[in-house]
């Protein structure tokens, strides 16, 4: 009964994950972002062998050198390989991104289950609390709860996961309202099914496309926020390192040794339009109405 059932006749395009990898590998872009995503878990996972320096292993006869043959991204005011440094980056941006969107997922979902299907007063209480969580920027929040647990990449990831769930809830609660007085929801009750078991075997499958469109959608959001937090300090700490982190040591040499700063920067707007690219590609292909173009 969910909806990427309803976006596919059974027998005609195979079945509806089949149809849905189907358009997107048509989407180009999507395919680029699917090849960007892979190549940065597959970095992430086998940093060690490609990186050709430790990230920490300072070399004070290398201080500063632009990009060469040793040293592909050159070399920062310690002498430490910025390219081994940028490659190992990318296991936290990817460990923050992924465990952000995890805690704001599930808090989100919880709130959001509760509030659309429940309504009444549950509903007012929890649309009132994200009306209050909105009024609040995110970051600023994120801020505010980094600075009073302190630095370190555990309080970053705990800070921005309990700012940013808001979004994640209104996109349940709206999914749960549009479909909670269904027939084959009111066929569940009627039944004698918990209101927990229709939730988990009825209502939560219909939530997934667009589940699956905004988490993807919001990893380089995470990531984004998380190096911003890492920059100002209230995130990873030296000499961990976390892109947001190299970004704020090269700013300073910026005049003279750029490369510390933008290598960073550039492997931050690639991941940022990867996962962007794939997010999108998702929202083209588990859209119902590309189902008649299919």
């Amino acid at each position: 009964m969910g909806a990427m059932g309803e976006a596919t006749t059974p027998g005609v395009g195979g079945s509806p994950w089949t149809v849905v990898l189907r358009r997107l590998r048509r989407n180009q872009l999507a395919v680029v972002g699917a090849i960007i995503v892979v190549a940065l878990v597959l970095t992430a996972v086998f940093a060690p062998w490609i990186a050709p320096y430790d990230p920490a292993e300072q070399n004070f006869d290398a201080l500063l050198e632009p990009p060469s043959r040793d040293h592909w991204f050159g070399t920062d005011d310690l002498g430490r390989d910025v390219f081994s440094r940028v490659i190992y980056g990318t296991r936290y941006a990817l460990l923050i991104g992924v465990a952000v969107v995890a805690i704001e997922s599930i808090l989100g979902a919880l709130l959001g289950f509760a509030s659309g299907y429940f309504g009444g007063k549950v509903d007012a209480y929890i649309s009132r609390l994200i009306d209050i969580m909105l009024a609040i920027p995110t970051l600023v929040l994120a801020l505010a709860i980094a600075g009073a647990l302190g630095g370190g990449i555990s309080n970053m990831i705990l800070a921005i996961g309990v700012s940013g769930w808001t979004e994640f809830a209104r996109l349940v609660r709206g999914e749960v309202l549009a479909i909670r007085n269904s027939t084959y929801i009111e066929a569940a009750k009627a039944v004698g099914l918990s209101d927990w078991r229709i939730i988990l075997r009825h209502v939560a499958p219909n939530t997934v496309a667009p589940f699956i469109v905004y988490t993807t959608l919001y990893i380089p959001t995470a990531i984004l926020w998380a190096a911003s937090l890492s920059f100002l300090g209230l995130g990873a700490q030296p000499p961990t390192p976390e892109w947001g982190a190299l970004i704020a040591d090269g700013r300073g040499y910026l005049s003279f040794a750029w490369w510390i700063a933008v290598m960073p920067g550039v492997a931050i707007m690639v991941t940022v339009m990867g996962f962007n690219f794939l997010g999108d590609g998702f929202r083209d292909a588990l859209d119902p109405k590309m189902a008649r173009q299919t």
